[in-house]
């Protein structure tokens, strides 16, 4: 039998488009949540986008409404598709992100420390880093290949590297995907700087998609050189890329 699901976390899926009804149990003194079967209709600058009551989550055919204690809602991710907008679900943070996916950045502590947030240009992805209370001084980064679960940022695995190259931007035989340039710190313990990842995409289904990834901080400087993480050391801070 599937775990019962509480409100909270029912409402917090389906807006986040992250919802799949099918097999779905709710608890006991939920108010019953119902999946509309007939289609709502939208109209996006007097222009009729009236739908199957269905819509496409990423792959997944999914209710696009439902009803609950007599209101009816529309999860963001449709209604973002519905304007020509792009949205990002994080589950880990419960964040969701319009246009350019934002990732929360938090410590060991899982204090927040900032932000970073990711734009296509071209074949590269700009990731602007803009974070506080950190040791000053340079700092390995680089996007890894899962998301961190619970703050614990050993779940984040290995560097994003879908073509098993070395690590290090100075490397002959590299780079990974996911190596970025050193982060500074400057000596009030903050650093806001625009770094640019080549030949990576925020397109699902990409071989050198971030989507899902996380960015890691480490405490010592990547010699961007030695494999397979630079000698940047202990992994201080990171976050999850929403996608």
């Amino acid at each position: 039998m599937k775990k019962p699901l509480g409100k909270k976390h029912l409402v917090l899926s389906f807006l986040g488009g992250a919802l799949f009804f099918s097999g779905i149990s709710f608890a006991a003194d939920a108010t019953t949540v119902t999946p509309n079967t007939e289609a709502l209709k939208f109209y996006v600058d007097g222009e009729q986008k009236t739908t199957s009551a269905q819509y496409n989550n990423q792959g997944s055919m999914v209710p696009e409404s439902f009803r609950y204690s007599g209101t009816t809602y529309v999860p963001i991710r449709h209604v973002s598709d519905l304007l020509g907008n792009k949205m990002y679900w994080e589950p880990q943070s419960a964040t969701i992100s319009v246009n350019s996916p934002v990732v929360e950045i938090k410590n060991s502590k899982g204090e927040s420390i900032g932000t970073a947030i990711l734009t296509q240009d071209q074949n590269n992805v700009n990731i602007k880093v803009n974070v506080k209370n950190l040791p000053a001084g340079k700092h390995g980064i680089h996007v890894h290949q899962s998301a961190i679960t619970n703050n614990d940022f050993a779940t984040a695995g290995s560097h994003l590297n879908p073509e098993g190259h070395e690590h290090g931007r100075l490397n002959p035989k590299g780079q990974h995907t996911g190596d970025l340039p050193n982060l500074e710190v400057a000596a009030d313990g903050t650093a806001n700087t625009t770094m640019v990842l080549p030949n990576a995409s925020l397109e699902k289904g990409n071989e050198h998609s971030l989507l899902g990834a996380s960015i890691i901080i480490h405490a010592a400087p990547d010699d961007e050189m030695t494999d397979p993480t630079g000698n940047s050391g202990d992994r201080i801070a990171g976050g999850n890329i929403p996608q």
